[in-house]
This record gives C-alpha cells, sequence and structure tokens, in this order.
C-alpha cells in the first residue's frame, strides 16, 4: 500500500488505502476459513494454527518496518516525475491512523454483514438442511441488502446529489457576464436565455478571445468567434436541447464559417475553454462551437449513477447538427469537427452515426483524456501496430488516428492523413485513461517496457494491492500539473488541433506564442472560476 502508482497520494489517501487493503486481505483469509470449514475440510491443528498466524504477524511486522520508511521518497519520486515539489515532511502518524480507523470501520462493516448472513441462514435452518440452509439464507441476505441499498439509499443519494448540483448549476460563476455580442448564447437575439444555460454554460460563453484579442495576436482581420451553449434547462429532452442549439446556431450564420466543432462537455457541462481557444486563434475567430449540457453530476458520478446519459445527449445534438450540415452545399458549409475531454470524449466518440463515418462524413476530431471504458480507445490499443506501446499506440501507421503525449507532435506520422483525421491526446499518467479491471489479476500491458515518460520505473504491479492504487489515483488524477496525470496542456490541445485542421501558414513560433497568451489569460482569470 506504500509502493508508489501513477499519482502521488496525500497522507489521507494513503491511509484509506492501507485501511482498505487491510480490510480486503483479511475477508480473503476469513474467507478463505468459512469456506473451507464449509466443505469441511480436516482442518489443522490448533498448535500450528497458532505458529502460522505468529510467523505472518511477523512477517507483516519486517515488511512494514522495511517498507514504511521508504514511502516519502517513493512519493517524492513520483512527484519529481510530474514537475511537483517534494512533499512535506511525511505525516506517518497520521496514516497509520487514518490506516487504522478506515480498517477498523470497514472490519464493523463485514461483521454486520456476515451477522446478517447468519441470522438468514438461522431462519431458513427451520424448514432446510444446513449446508442448504447457509447458501440459501446468504442469497436472500444479499438480494435483500442490493434490494434495499439500490432502492432506497442509493435512489435517495442520487436524488440528494442531484439537487445539491443544481442549486449550484443555477448561479452565476464569479467574472461571467451576460455577453453583448450577438455570436454567445445568452446575449442579443439568442433563444436561449442566460439563466437557461447553467454554471458551465456561462462560463464556456463568458471564456476565450474575442475578436480583438485574435487580431493583437495574428495581425490580421479576424471574426467574432460563435459559441453556443444549452444547458438542462434550455429545453426538457436531448432532441429539443439540441434543436434550442441549433436554432442559435443558424441565428448566428455559423454555418457560413469555416469551421464547426461539436464540442461535448464533461459531466457538469464543463467545456475545456484550452480546447476551443486554440482554433479560435489559429483561424481568425471563423470558428463555431456549440455544446449541450447532459448533467449537473461531475464526471464520475455521472458515469456511474446515470450510465448512457452522455452517451444520449451526444447523439441527439450530432445527429440534429449533421441532419442539417448534410443538407447544406458541400462546396459552402463548414468543415465539420468534434471535440471532448475526459466523459466528453466517452460520448463524443459513440456519437457519429455508422454513416456518418462514411461518405458525407465529419472532418475530424480532437479527443483528449479518454477514459477507460471509451470503446474506439481501447480498440486502437489492442489492435494497435506491432512495436508500438499500448500507452502510445500507432494504429494503421497513423492514417485516421494518432495519439500525442506531452509535447508530442500529431502532424507526424509514418502514413498520410486519410479522409478523417484524428487524435487522441494521452498521457502515460492519466488513471483515467489506463485503469482495467483486470489490474486486480493480471499486469497491464503499460507496465512493461518501456513506460510512458512519467511513470516511476519502481512502480510494481502487485494483485489486487496495484487496482486499488490506480482506482485512487483516479480520484486525484487532476491535481498535478499541466501535463500529467488527467490535467491536460494547452500547448497540446494546439498541435492536435493543428494536424487536424492545417492551418494556413502556421509554425512552431506562433504555437508557443499561443500557449502563452492562452495559459496567461487563464492565470488571470483562474480566480474567477
Amino acid at each position: 500500500m506504500f509502493t508508489p502508482s501513477l499519482i502521488p497520494r496525500p497522507p489521507i489517501f494513503q491511509g484509506l488505502l492501507g485501511g482498505l487493503a487491510f480490510a480486503i486481505g483479511y475477508a480473503i483469509g476469513h474467507g478463505g476459513v468459512v469456506l473451507w470449514r464449509y466443505l469441511e475440510l480436516p482442518e489443522v491443528p490448533r498448535p500450528w494454527r497458532r505458529a502460522a498466524n505468529i510467523v505472518l504477524a511477523v512477517a507483516c511486522a519486517v515488511a512494514a518496518v522495511i517498507y514504511v520508511p521508504q514511502a516519502a521518497a517513493w512519493q517524492d519520486e513520483v512527484r519529481a516525475r510530474l514537475n511537483m515539489p517534494p512533499a512535506e515532511t511525511a505525516n506517518l502518524l497520521m496514516v497509520l491512523l487514518i490506516a487504522a480507523i478506515s480498517a477498523v470501520l470497514l472490519l464493523l462493516l463485514g461483521r454486520l454483514v456476515t451477522g446478517g448472513v447468519r441470522m438468514a441462514s438461522a431462519w431458513v435452518y427451520r424448514w432446510m438442511p444446513r449446508r442448504i440452509a447457509g447458501l440459501l439464507g446468504a442469497l436472500i441476505f444479499v438480494v435483500l441488502l442490493i434490494t434495499i441499498v439500490n432502492g432506497t439509499l442509493v435512489s435517495a443519494a442520487i436524488s440528494a446529489i442531484d439537487r445539491a448540483q443544481a442549486l449550484v448549476d443555477v448561479t452565476d460563476p464569479p467574472g461571467a457576464a451576460v455577453p453583448t455580442v450577438d455570436t454567445r448564447s445568452g446575449g442579443p437575439g439568442s433563444s436561449i436565455a442566460w439563466q437557461e444555460l447553467g454554471r458551465a454554460g456561462k462560463r464556456f460563453v463568458t471564456e476565450g478571445p474575442r475578436k480583438s484579442d485574435i487580431e493583437v495576436f495574428t495581425g490580421r482581420h479576424a471574426l467574432e468567434p460563435i459559441r453556443v451553449y444549452a444547458g438542462l434547462r434550455a429545453a426538457d429532452t436531448p432532441d429539443e436541447q439540441a434543436e434550442a442549439a441549433l436554432a442559435d446556431l443558424i441565428r448566428m450564420d455559423a454555418f457560413s464559417r469555416s469551421m464547426l466543432v461539436i464540442a461535448t462537455p464533461t459531466g457538469t457541462g464543463w467545456v475545456d475553454n484550452n480546447g476551443i481557444a486554440p482554433l479560435e486563434y489559429m483561424h481568425d475567430g471563423d470558428i463555431a462551437t456549440v455544446a449541450v449540457q447532459y448533467s449537473y453530476l461531475e464526471s464520475p458520478f455521472s458515469l456511474v449513477l446515470e450510465p448512457g446519459r452522455s452517451q444520449a445527449s451526444a447523439a441527439a445534438l450530432f445527429r440534429t447538427v449533421y441532419r442539417y450540415w448534410k443538407g447544406l452545399p458541400e462546396d459552402s458549409r463548414p468543415r465539420l469537427y468534434l471535440f471532448g475531454l475526459s466523459l466528453g470524449s466517452l460520448a463524443s466518440e459513440d456519437s457519429p452515426p455508422i454513416h456518418a463515418w462514411l461518405g458525407d462524413s465529419f472532418d475530424g476530431a480532437v479527443w483528449s483524456g479518454p477514459p477507460f471504458r471509451n470503446r474506439i480507445w481501447r480498440a486502437i490499443q489492442r489492435d494497435r501496430d506491432e512495436g508500438s506501446p499500448s500507452w502510445r499506440p500507432v494504429f494503421e501507421d497513423g492514417a485516421n488516428f494518432r495519439v500525442i503525449g506531452h509535447g508530442g507532435d500529431a502532424s507526424k506520422a509514418a502514413a498520410d492523413w486519410g479522409r478523417v483525421r484524428m487524435v487522441y491526446i494521452v498521457y502515460p499518467s492519466d488513471a483515467i485513461v489506463f485503469f482495467e479491471e483486470s489490474m486486480f489479476y493480471r499486469q497491464p500491458e503499460w507496465l512493461v517496457p518501456p513506460r510512458g515518460e512519467d511513470v516511476s520505473p519502481l512502480l510494481r504491479w502487485y494483485p489486487i494491492i496495484t487496482a486499488l492504487q490506480v482506482g485512487i489515483d483516479m480520484m486525484l488524477s487532476a491535481e498535478v500539473p499541466p501535463g500529467h496525470g488527467h490535467d491536460y496542456a494547452v500547448a497540446d490541445y494546439i498541435s492536435a488541433w493543428s494536424a487536424v485542421t492545417a492551418p494556413e501558414d502556421w509554425t512552431d513560433e506562433d504555437a508557443k506564442r499561443l500557449a502563452t497568451v492562452i495559459e496567461t489569460d487563464a492565470a488571470r482569470h483562474s480566480g474567477s472560476w
């Protein structure tokens, strides 16, 4: 539990991991004893059992003496790879205390569950043989527990979280203001009211460069970028939200622009400005971007508690916009692109129907931080070209799909670009991308050398433990500097979009200047959001 993983762990998470690992180990051992006795196998004599327990206890103590003092050094080695300063003096007492408390609480919970199973088995034993009663009693108790938890506790929790997040969603982010230009939803002439945008939508239409900012950067004439957003309150269903967004696009003459981007947000509706602003600068503001909110919840909650909701929303928006776009003259309609970060990339991947990949296809996509459940991303990893690692897979020489990391160049590949250009931005230390359920019992391929540039060589695979570590890493993956974990850097978005959209006369020097401009602007407004 003290060994390093992908992301440095603060003391509280280190302690929780330790308590969880202890409880799981105890449960495995206790479960093995119960199964042994249920099968009525011959038991080890009591003196031997006592001796074995003493040997195991001493082994655990020796392991703790060896590993615990190294914990701080291991964590600092990971921090150095992620360009983070060394941690303050490790509070070992806090870690051990949290581990002990969490382990005790989990063991008490386990005792309650086993007590319930015994009570149910004793009740069934009145009518059935003992061994059958044990199995049937356990089954009855588990079914009742799942029914109660799913039907009552989970439902109540979902409702409470949803209500709380909905109250937050109606507030205005600090610094956000009703747009004064007619190229933003919520502004003059928009069919979507300011209060219907939601908190993330208000931020999206407030952020981003204006015409004057782009002209200062390029020295050329620019257009005012179009940003359309429909919040959950804009309509009752995903299809109606999509229609409201399309109405704003048409009203703002978005289909006369050179490019149209369908952006799928993360759980709360947030669209990463770093993923959209580079396009607006690169192409002199001749861009329209549209997004629709599908949840009030953070992405992990939305993924678990609202399965399929993000995909349904993204599919509705794509279907609505694509149908209108396809009906326009091919030589005058904008090029069509997709964008998504994290859970947004999962939904964006699934949004085009099969016919939108053929014939009148969209033109490309940039997807960053694809969760480990992304269907296309997993296929690219599985069917990658021989010799390429799973953390930086090459697929069919990069003809249609290319994968870059921090500082990567998506314009370079063995094959020339095909008709559709798609780039994934993936950092090897991003646990949201590289978690696998099979890690509980099998080493993942991304741990086989050579490893990703920001993955520690000290990271070793252990059954169960490594999966728990990377699972906790997912909770901390955005708490790192840009370019690592799940914090995607603007420079990498610039590289991806320049390869996908091929702006004219674009240079490496332009890319560096643009990254500085956007990062400076983000730093200036960081306190506002």
